[in-house]
């Protein structure tokens, strides 16, 4: 892997990650490598499933990948995803920007690309940065 690669999520099967603004999921058996897309800005997020069906990458936008397509998912509301969870087996959680004014918590599938907002995240507004943020 290249020095500039920085993992994001990784299982038994694939690593996932970026280099700068361009995302990737690697195979490990096969050393086959996915490029995802690339986004405004570095990706902050990245979540691989427990069964290896699909990935997520989240940053200024949202890119899906399953074994049969790659998605971009621009949607306002998710600007800047910070963090993700998986929920179950087809959803996850994403945490927006908790110093942001739009700070939200949605939970998206993956599948068919629905989301809803879940709640407002406003317990670090006009707090210090950190990176160890519970939600």
């Amino acid at each position: 892997m290249d020095d500039n690669f920085k993992i994001l999520n990784e299982t038994n099967k694939y690593v996932l990650g970026h280099i700068f603004e361009e995302t990737y999921l690697i195979d490990k058996v096969t050393k086959e490598r996915f490029q995802l897309g690339s986004m405004y800005g570095d990706p902050s997020c990245g979540l691989i499933d427990k069964e290896n069906n699909w990935c997520i990458v989240g940053g200024s936008t949202l890119i899906i990948w399953t074994p049969e397509e790659t998605t971009e998912l621009k949607a306002d509301e998710l600007y800047w995803a910070c963090q993700i969870r998986q929920a179950n087996q087809n959803s996850v959680q994403i945490l927006i920007d908790p110093w942001a004014d739009n700070s939200s918590i949605w939970e998206l599938n993956v599948l068919d690309k629905s989301h809803f907002k879940i709640c407002n995240f406003n317990h670090y507004k006009d707090k210090e940065y950190t990176e160890q943020i519970e939600w």
